[in-house]
């Protein structure tokens, strides 16, 4: 007999079903969990679509640059900004006070992104220390911080520190994750990412003849850019010098720094962020689904530690998945594991363009790599054993 979920509320900065891989993972990894007993505290200004709303919404302040400024004066902007979060932080705190105690909340779901949300929730567990806190690691902290070129101080260090040491259940994003916070905190940690239902998986695939489609379905920004760029010039040259020219689309949204850089290559084309069923069907009609992660000194733990969620949906179509990470990286690593081809980790010219060169004249056995996708995602990647083991931690 299954025991029932107890009253869980997750603090994060993006709700369950956000239309980024952040909300995906979390709308998966709770699927099936009673909608009565699950409450998403969130920034006010983000909203899900209907078909992906989980739970009951809690908006909390939103503690953001005004859009009105431009990015590149964000700097003169940042003592404002942290007056609004301590100002946010202390009116998050009385909200989600209000709803663990009128719900009777027995659980606190955590994840670390931005600072004054992982005080605001430290906060609550400390003013409510029964909570049962659970901490689930998406993106590397410190990564995150280099990433962007926070300022990693001793505080914020300390923030999590502290989320490490209170919470009753640590789960990271994968394996990679965990054996280093294993190492670097002494505690035990579980994984948890994005997976795929087995009647998602395609039964049979579908070469095709055709090589001139290539689909990144993702945003662009620090965690990818200076990859997706090596490979959108190296697809502009072979363009120039082929009468066989390829398309990069991407479907996501694009920084404001990186989107001139791209807008420059002609084979590249910006759809924008769509819907999660628009992604799938698009998946199904391109020739190679394109999966990178940065190279960049500043991204690299970022790349090393991270999962991305459109990885288990990209093997599950059954076509091409190009793996172009460093090979340290987790994502590497699975490629590795299951001999997932092509991969490459490097952002050198010549590589590159021996690739597509090698991918538009060749003719792969598409039952053989299809067989090993099959293999990754019942292996690592089946969504009922995943969010079963995520939601055993909320009993």
């Amino acid at each position: 007999m299954s025991t029932v979920p107890s009253p869980t509320l997750v603090i994060a900065d993006y709700p369950i079903g956000f239309a980024s891989g952040f909300g995906e993972t979390l709308f998966n990894l709770f699927s099936g969990f009673p909608e009565d007993r699950l409450w998403s505290a969130h920034p006010r200004h983000l909203n899900v679509a209907d078909e992906k709303k989980k739970g009951q919404s809690v908006k909390l302040p939103s503690a953001t640059r005004p859009s009105v400024i431009p990015g590149r004066l964000s700097l003169t902007y940042y003592p404002f900004l942290k007056v609004q979060q301590r100002l946010a932080a202390k009116r998050a705190l009385q909200t989600a006070r209000h709803i663990v105690d009128t719900h009777a909340i027995k659980n606190l779901l955590v994840i670390p992104v931005t600072p004054w949300i992982l005080s605001a929730a430290l906060s609550l567990y400390k003013s409510r220390p029964q909570l049962n806190m659970i901490l689930f690691v998406m993106d590397d902290w410190q990564g995150h911080h280099e990433c962007h070129h926070l300022p990693y101080s001793r505080g914020r260090r300390r923030l999590l520190t502290e989320a490490v040491e209170h919470a009753s259940v640590r789960f990271a994003v994968s394996r990679e994750m965990a054996a280093h916070y294993e190492s670097v905190y002494g505690n035990t940690w579980r994984v948890a990412h994005n997976g795929i239902s087995r009647n998602s998986i395609q039964e049979t695939v579908k070469d095709s003849c055709r090589k001139k489609h290539v689909l990144l379905a993702g945003d662009i920004n620090e965690f990818r850019f200076d990859a997706v760029m090596s490979f959108a010039e190296a697809i502009n040259r072979h363009n120039g010098r082929n009468g066989k020219p390829i398309e990069l689309v991407v479907m996501g949204d694009v920084a404001e720094k990186h989107r001139r850089p791209l807008s420059s290559i002609t084979a590249v084309k910006f759809l924008g962020r769509q819907p999660h069923r628009v992604c799938l069907d698009a998946m199904q009609e391109a020739d190679l689904l394109y999966l990178p992660l940065a190279f960049n000194k500043a991204a690299s733990r970022i790349s090393q530690y991270s999962l991305p969620t459109k990885l288990p949906e990209y093997l599950a179509t059954g076509k091409e998945v190009l793996f172009h990470a460093p090979s340290e990286s987790a994502l590497f690593q699975v490629a590795e594991r299951h001999d997932l081809k092509p991969r490459i980790s490097s952002t050198d010219p010549a590589a590159l363009d021996a690739f597509i060169e090698s991918w538009q004249a060749g003719n792969e056995n598409g039952e053989a790599r299809f067989s090993k996708a099959k293999t990754a995602l019942l292996q690592e990647f089946d969504i009922d054993v995943l969010s079963s083991s995520f939601q055993a931690a909320f009993n």
